[in-house]
């Protein structure tokens, strides 16, 4: 029975263990102190010129069609499928498209950047 019951908590244990790796090694979605941090910092870099550092949008850019990541219905209307494309593909003739020049997991670290101008 001793035996048992060390078996299975070594079993236990190494589930355990492996979970925890996992989950430290990492998922491209994890949300860390870091990937705020340096996902802030592609937002500023690459998309705040234009879509304001709030997600409000540049008044001179608005004319182009920049649009208000703070307005509800834009956050309603617009899927995070929709929003991985745009940053993707571009949109019009001023968004650039960024595939191939952002890793996929910064992409998706920026919808969910862009998702929280909705929050606010």
């Amino acid at each position: 029975m001793k035996n048992f019951s060390n078996a299975k908590l070594t079993l236990v244990s190494a589930a355990l263990i492996t979970a925890l790796t996992a989950l430290s090694v990492g998922s491209s979605l994890a949300t860390t102190p870091a990937t705020v941090q340096d996902t802030a910092a592609t937002y500023a870099a690459k998309c705040a010129k234009c879509h304001g550092a709030d997600g409000k949008g540049v008044d001179k850019f608005k004319k182009q069609g920049v649009k208000d990541f703070t307005d509800a219905k834009w956050q309603k209307d617009w899927t995070d499928a929709k929003i991985t494309a745009a940053i993707n593909n571009g949109k019009g003739e001023f968004m650039p498209a960024w595939k191939g020049k952002l890793k996929p997991a910064e992409v998706t670290a920026l919808v969910k950047h862009i998702r929280g101008f909705g929050k606010k």
